[in-house]
């Protein structure tokens, strides 16, 4: 991962996408990478057995074609000597997804980058189709971005700061490395992050009890402990980190500190092929998806 040499980045042309060419091009320019743009021209009601019964047709298709080509022309612009090389390619397909992990494939993508909704709408976040899709089954890690509360997408930038969520199982470890060589990469500050979902049991309520701390002094001991397993002593020596310890609901808290300390990047791993639902820490990485305020890179994990 710290070496990143093919971006693929699929645009369906909506504002948020459009954005998310400036956030591949910033990653671009850091790791002298080149860009693949891609569209998917999609095809309704395809038949493989009677092929024209699917809509576009052929005259429409070219159509289609040749606009997306245009509108890639225009978002790359004068902006194309930014990158190593940017390329461009429109597919058509049944489905968006199929066809984004098929290109990764063949052009050996490092990285996909990718907005989290774009034509579905604000309602359905992109969530449940395309983005999820791709996620359970790219072979590489995906970036993905979300519009904050004001439906504005962050700002493309230098990543000063990058958040590590753990909850100490294998899969969170499989981020590890991810997270670590992008903070020495980017120069970054590194947030190793575990929430303590253990709630105080209420009979201790009445002696003004809350937090789970109180009731056991070792808990921040181990788990400070259990977060600095993850760096390896040259790996805490060179790069700049920090211990972050809370309690509450993992999905809450990890987006919570992410706007509180302003971070410009969050690395979580998922299962992958089993779905979000199976995803580390449950549901935390579809939760954080649904409200990053910031870019999330989603990396496979290998268990």
């Amino acid at each position: 991962m710290a070496a990143i040499k093919q971006i693929l980045l699929p645009t369906d042309f909506s504002g948020y996408s459009n954005q998310a060419f400036e956030h591949a091009l910033a990653w671009a320019t850091s790791f002298g990478a080149d860009i693949h743009m891609l569209h998917i021209v999609t095809v309704h009601n395809f038949d493989p057995f009677n092929p024209e019964l699917g809509f576009p047709g052929n005259g429409m298709n070219d159509h289609l074609r040749e606009s997306a080509e245009r509108a890639m022309d225009t978002i790359a612009g004068s902006r194309q000597y930014e990158a190593s090389m940017i390329t461009m390619e429109t597919r058509t397909g049944f489905s968006p997804w199929n066809e984004i992990i098929d290109t990764a494939a063949r052009i050996e993508a490092d990285i996909i980058v990718m907005a989290t909704h774009g034509r579905k709408g604000l309602q359905k976040l992109f969530i449940g189709s395309t983005a999820e899709k791709v996620v359970e089954h790219a072979a590489c890690p995906v970036l993905l971005l979300r519009p904050r509360e004001n439906e504005e997408m962050p700002e493309a930038g230098d990543v000063a700061s990058i958040l590590l969520p753990s909850d100490f199982s294998d899969e969170a470890g499989d981020a590890a490395p991810v997270a670590i060589a992008l903070a020495k990469r980017f120069g970054a500050k590194l947030n190793l992050f575990h929430c303590v979902e253990q709630d105080v049991p209420p009979p201790y309520y009445a002696a003004g009890i809350t937090s789970i701390f109180e009731l056991n002094d070792d808990i921040l001991a181990v788990s400070r402990k259990h977060l600095a397993e993850l760096l390896t002593d040259d790996e805490a020596d060179d790069v700049d980190h920090d211990f972050i310890i809370r309690e509450g609901r993992s999905p809450l808290e990890i987006v919570a500190f992410a706007r509180e300390a302003a971070v410009d990047l969050i690395v979580m791993a998922t299962h992958g092929y089993s779905g979000f639902e199976q995803a580390l820490l449950g549901s935390t990485t579809d939760r954080v998806i649904r409200n990053t305020p910031c870019p999330l890179l989603v990396i496979r994990s290998a268990q």
